[in-house]
């Protein structure tokens, strides 16, 4: 949500504060269901991403206009820039405005921030062209930026990175695009760097879908949220084919933000659920992440490889394809948590005598494979 419009939106939750949300759409096809809905920081606006890797994952939000923040996986803060964009950029170029971002592994760790211009009085996107931020996912500093190719993209609202780590995706109009995350490099850097293109793009595959709020992959899919007034929806989109699915569909009255697969507040999916609605009182009345576990849990299946002599590598999947994050893997006395690409280094050997390794993730059926094989 845009600067211009926090006062209203601090009125409207004060206002709203005591409503309980609304009953969730008939059509909802059942595959998620809801666990917890906690309260927020009304500067946790805009996105919603994690950094795999540890037992207490952090979070990484955007908001409300072009903020960055880093909390632990109890929502404590532990870092946050109100004003992550630099203001020579926004005097230069226009960018005052960040969407649901996500994190990468690339360059020891980033996390990239899509980037807008968004004046209201000025008629809205004044600069037409939109951008990737580069940040340091611990400190929140500022790296540099890269500009997409303005005759493909007129504005980033979001971002997020394939469980490979090679692609960024994000939308335009009806069209997914993908772009190679080794083009957002130094070396690409604005304003001296080229604008970059899209390696693919899914032509029409949001059609219907209502425009796109936030992204998270989960099982090899990419998860989509968006709204169309009072339906909410989250769609799952095959990024080979771009057929859409509908995971879930919710009946509420509001603002459909970030999403994120992070084990918190007791649920898996989370969803960013903003208190500023046109169909009628908002049915959270404050900043609200709905946290959701799936309704059929799925089981982890694990395999594994010697990496040298000293260490052993895990890999945490639901099927071929379907890559696990955070997922808390053991073997022995070592312990490790699942990347985006659901693997994890362990620092232990291969075990010569039979021995079980063990992952386990909140809102699945736990994994186990006997080592060696």
């Amino acid at each position: 949500m845009r600067r211009s419009k926090l006062a209203v939106l601090i009125t409207a939750a004060a206002l709203l504060a005591a409503l309980s949300p609304a009953a969730s759409g008939a059509t909802d096809p059942g595959i998620w269901r809801l666990k917890t809905a906690t309260t927020i920081s009304f500067t946790y606006w805009q996105g919603i991403s994690s950094v795999p890797g540890s037992a207490d994952p952090a979070l990484l939000f955007t908001g409300v206009a072009e903020g960055a923040y880093r909390t632990n996986s109890k929502l404590r803060q532990l870092v946050g820039n109100d004003a992550e964009i630099p203001a020579a950029l926004t005097a230069s170029v226009g960018y005052n405005h960040i969407g649901d971002g996500s994190f990468d592994q690339s360059e020891g760790g980033r996390f990239l921030l899509p980037l807008e211009c968004y004046y209201p009085g000025a008629g809205g996107n004044t600069c037409k062209s939109g951008g990737f931020g580069v940040a340091d996912p611990k400190t929140l500093a500022w790296r540099y930026y890269v500009k997409l190719d303005p005759a493909v993209i007129a504005k980033a609202m979001w971002v997020e990175t394939s469980p490979d780590g090679k692609y960024a995706w994000t939308s335009s109009g009806d069209d997914l695009l993908a772009y190679r995350t080794s083009d957002i490099s130094a070396k690409n850097a604005a304003p001296a760097g080229s604008a970059i293109k899209p390696a693919r793009t899914l032509s029409g595959a949001l059609k219907g879908l209502g425009g796109v709020s936030g992204a998270v992959f989960w099982r090899g899919k990419l998860l989509l949220a968006g709204q169309q007034g009072a339906d909410f929806q989250i769609n799952s989109i095959d990024t080979v084919s771009g057929a859409a699915t509908i995971e879930s569909q919710q009946t509420l009255s509001g603002e459909s933000e970030g999403l994120d697969i992070v084990p918190v507040a007791g649920g898996l999916l989370q969803w960013q659920i903003m208190p500023v609605s046109s169909t009628g009182p908002a049915s959270y009345g404050q900043p609200t992440l709905m946290s959701l576990l799936p309704t059929q849990t799925p089981a982890l299946k694990l395999s594994a490889r010697a990496d040298g002599r000293k260490a052993t590598i895990v890999t945490v999947t639901a099927g071929v394809g379907q890559p696990i994050p955070h997922a808390a893997v053991k073997l022995g006395s070592a312990r490790g948590w699942s990347g985006r690409d659901g693997t994890v280094r362990l620092n232990v050997a291969m075990p010569k005598k039979r021995t079980t390794v063990t992952a386990t993730l909140t809102g699945t059926r736990g994994g186990s494979l006997r080592l060696p094989r």
